[in-house]
């Protein structure tokens, strides 16, 4: 008989983190579940870490796969491997440098059959440097809302790690990640996940702890590779509404979407030359979205508009030294 959840676990050079991350999972207090980790391709001893401490969860090491890519793929190529080898009834994917709370699977698998839900959603932990923080990811009560607000991405969070998903949705090709998308595939998939959902509830707690202090993270720094997903990204969510006959229905939000989206890359990357790379793109939004952005967005695109390149550099620093002293 197929596991009730499958617990999906992407590896790449996290021997920092993954111990504690592997004793959360490890002793959980719902049993009837499998865990099956990809390792792509670490060039650290993650998986020495992994194999070290299953020996001291014997029930868990009989319900675990450990699969290998030969060669480093991406996340989006492990994310696909993962779900190609689950057999649950639903899946919870966690990242491997994260740990979650004893109670999280059996609390949101609860909910999944009590509600007969597609996806059941909760709240998170992001660990600063510094401190914990609280967030919420909110769920409208009215369902007609739930894809505009993911595709926002603001008050509801696109993550897939704080959500119990079943598995039969990823039966639809589109909830698949492009192979080589690595930044926003899990954007990409959770815009897709509830768009075919029939139903999303949520339970008011957190559970999972998103460590935001791994400084080998992907999105830690801003490179090409993210200006160029961003554009794929939204490339490929303006294929899915027109093909789904609800592109116009969106409109108003894509675009607003865009030019956040493209404001958030040009403020967050170090590099002057991306930033007269990507100047121009989503250019019709931007003079359109203006007046709704942040003032620090308005100043950076201000900067760039007038081509003072190293200014924004500075604006940029000037912006980094206000975060760290708030």
């Amino acid at each position: 008989m197929n596991p009730k959840v499958s617990v999906l676990v992407p590896m790449y050079n996290v021997s920092a983190f993954i111990e504690r991350c592997l004793h959360s999972l490890f002793i959980q207090t719902f049993t009837d579940l499998e865990f099956i980790f990809v390792n792509d391709a670490s060039t650290d001893n993650s998986l020495d870490i992994l194999m070290k401490v299953l020996e001291q969860y014997p029930n868990a090491k009989e319900k675990t796969q450990i699969l290998q890519h030969d060669k480093n793929r991406g996340l989006a190529a492990v994310r696909n491997t993962l779900l190609d080898n689950a057999e649950g009834e639903y899946v919870m994917v966690v990242d491997s440098d994260d740990y979650t709370e004893p109670d999280m699977i059996e609390t949101l698998y609860n909910k999944a059959i009590e509600t007969n839900a597609d996806i059941v959603i909760s709240d998170f932990y992001m660990e600063l440097s510094y401190r914990t923080v609280y967030v919420t990811d909110a769920l409208s009560t009215d369902d007609s809302t739930h894809l505009k607000e993911i595709i926002l991405n603001d008050n509801s969070h696109s993550f897939l790690w704080n959500k119990l998903i079943k598995r039969s949705l990823y039966s639809h090709p589109e909830c698949r990640v492009p192979e080589g998308l690595n930044y926003f595939e899990d954007r990409h998939v959770m815009t897709r996940l509830f768009f075919f959902a029939n139903k999303i509830v949520k339970v008011d707690r957190a559970f999972y702890h998103y460590v935001n202090y791994n400084t080998q993270a992907i999105t830690k720094t801003k490179d090409e590779m993210h200006f160029n997903n961003v554009l794929q990204f939204w490339s490929l969510m303006d294929e899915f509404l027109i093909k789904h006959n609800c592109n116009e229905q969106y409109k108003d939000l894509i675009s607003l979407s865009k030019i956040r989206d493209k404001t958030r890359l040009l403020i967050d990357t170090n590099s002057i030359y991306l930033r007269k790379k990507f100047a121009d793109i989503y250019l019709n939004e931007e003079k359109e979205y203006f007046s709704t952005l942040k003032l620090s967005e308005k100043i950076m695109l201000k900067l760039i508009r007038h081509k003072l390149y190293y200014s924004s550099y500075i604006f940029k620093i000037l912006l980094n030294s206000k975060q760290k002293l708030t």
